[in-house]
């Protein structure tokens, strides 16, 4: 049988791991690009006139799709 010692020394790991990628995933800058890019998008879609913010996202997005 498996000491137990390991076992939760692998538990305490895979949280550890787990906790990890969930940081990384839901990172808060990663999802406010992306919500910038769904409004310009959503904005050009119904014709409305962009704000000067969103304007310079056009150069700024293919680098921020470049690191992800």
């Amino acid at each position: 049988m498996i000491n137990s010692t390991y076992l939760y020394s692998f538990f305490i790991l895979s949280a550890i791991c787990f906790l990890f990628y969930l940081f990384l995933s839901f990172r808060p800058g990663k999802n406010e690009v992306n919500n910038k890019i769904l409004l310009k998008n959503l904005l050009e879609g119904l014709d409305m006139e962009l704000p000067e913010e969103l304007k310079t996202l056009d150069n700024s997005s293919t680098d921020a799709q470049k690191l992800s």
